[in-house]
């Protein structure tokens, strides 16, 4: 699940150097292979060692929040609720529990798709 600490962390999107939210997994995973091979601490010299394992950190974890759909939802669902200083927005309590309710759904809809596949196997 996507980290309480949206407000503090740089935007995942951002990270990723990804234009927009509504880019599709592959290319996610593509920008995130691109970042990765640059800035993996293997292959940066041992003066920027930490600087360069700091940001693969950060990319891999925004990569790990992005790739994974509920990680997503629940991520994108904090970043439109942080205004541009970081601090949360004051919505009104419809599109709030609206949120909430679509995330809710996702994931029942999910686990019965799980449960689905594993009848399925065992026929």
């Amino acid at each position: 699940m996507a980290n309480n600490n949206t407000s503090r962390k740089s935007n995942f999107y951002q990270v990723l150097s990804l234009s927009s939210e509504s880019v599709g997994p592959e290319e996610i995973k593509k920008a995130y292979r691109k970042l990765a091979r640059q800035h993996h601490p293997d292959v940066r010299p041992a003066s920027g060692k930490e600087e360069s394992t700091r940001r693969f950190l950060e990319i891999r974890e925004a990569y790990e929040t992005l790739s994974d759909p509920d990680s997503r939802l629940a991520y994108d669902y904090e970043l439109s609720n942080v205004n541009s200083v970081g601090r949360p927005r004051r919505s009104d309590c419809w599109s709030s529990s609206r949120a909430v309710w679509q995330m809710q759904l996702h994931g029942l809809k999910e686990r019965s798709r799980v449960r689905m596949e594993r009848k399925s196997y065992s026929s």
